[in-house]
């Protein structure tokens, strides 16, 4: 499967980001522990020395990559807090947001996911944004009582985060729709998994 290209115009872009664009578009075509700066360099159709005058190596780039994408991402998922609708609604809208980023582009998930798991400080400052959005709707439903009495909002919230990242291969690899994982998550999060009438 060919990844998508990153949305950057190259031909006005930036050197800096015509380098993010070709480290991307490489990883994606090659893995990420193959991308080199030579070919980042070439790729970009910048100097060598403008490269090194931006990035010190590829795991920078990315890593400058990534900062940019979810910085974007957090930008659209403000778009859906809306105070006055039901929480559950934009609760499913916030998660449909960061699926709907991952089941776009598999090299876009992949590289993303990968920086997630020990994220640099900028992007560390995403996720706590984005747990504490999360943790405000729940604070709403438990305020409205449609949580259960003695529900840990905080963990709970946790876990929100945590499921869009353990679902989001899925989404990837086709085996769920965005909406599917969404659902499935939320079921789980909100209902459990075992039967109502286990007493």
């Amino acid at each position: 499967m060919q990844p998508r290209k990153p949305d950057v115009d190259t031909a006005s872009a930036t050197p800096r980001d015509r380098i993010m664009v070709a480290a991307v578009e490489l990883a994606g075509q090659d893995g990420v522990h193959r991308v080199t700066m030579s070919a980042v360099a070439a790729r970009a159709k910048v100097s060598r020395p403008t490269l090194y005058g931006y990035f010190p190596d590829v795991a920078h780039v990315l890593q400058a990559w990534v900062e940019s994408e979810v910085s974007q991402v957090q930008a659209r998922l403000q778009d859906v807090l809306d105070p006055d609708a039901d929480p559950v609604e934009v609760l499913s809208a916030y998660i449909d947001l960061q699926l709907a980023y991952f089941a776009d582009s598999p090299t876009r998930a992949l590289i993303t996911v990968a920086a997630l798991g020990s994220p640099p400080q900028s992007v560390a400052r995403h996720i706590e944004v984005f747990q504490s959005d999360v943790r405000g709707l729940l604070v709403d439903l438990q305020t409205r009582a449609r949580l259960r009495p003695g529900v840990d909002v905080d963990l709970l919230a946790g876990l929100v985060v945590a499921g869009i990242t353990a679902v989001a291969p899925h989404v990837v690899s086709r085996r769920l729709t965005a909406l599917e994982a969404r659902k499935g998550l939320l079921d789980l999060l909100l209902h459990g998994a075992l039967p109502a009438d286990r007493g």
